[in-house]
């Protein structure tokens, strides 16, 4: 592996040109799963990746939204906060989701057809890196 992963939280932002992602919510085991694929992966870039956990900063996490090209929320674990922003946030370009509740994903998918029902379909969907 060539490219380093560099992780930034709230308060951090970093302005460079490195490919930026962002996740929202993601669960204990989406955090491991997109550990494992991002370990696989033979990355020839560096990457910023921007993990938002529900803090009540909306300036770093609006500032995270525009700056990064790939977007990831778990809609199962939304919180007040982004509950309200969700469909602002689906509306965005490349804004990738997941959710388990049947009733709510009709719903969601009027406003954005990136639903995924893994978090390594959306990594790949990003072409970030090439499977060993």
């Amino acid at each position: 592996m060539t490219g380093r992963i560099t992780l930034i939280t709230e308060p951090d932002i970093f302005e460079n040109s490195n490919t930026s992602i962002l996740l929202v919510h993601l669960s204990a085991q989406e955090q491991e799963q997109a550990s494992g694929w991002l370990a696989s992966q033979d990355l020839d870039q560096d990457i910023n990746l921007y993990v938002y956990d529900g803090e009540p900063n909306l300036e770093w996490f609006f500032h995270a939204m525009a700056h990064c090209e790939y977007k990831y929320i778990d809609l199962n674990g939304c919180n007040t906060l982004t509950g309200a922003l969700s469909g602002y946030m689906l509306g965005k370009t490349n804004f990738y989701w997941r959710l388990d509740n049947p009733d709510l994903v009709q719903v969601y998918a009027h406003i954005s057809q990136r639903r995924v029902d893994q978090i390594e379909t959306f990594l790949e969907s990003t072409g970030i890196g090439q499977r060993n």
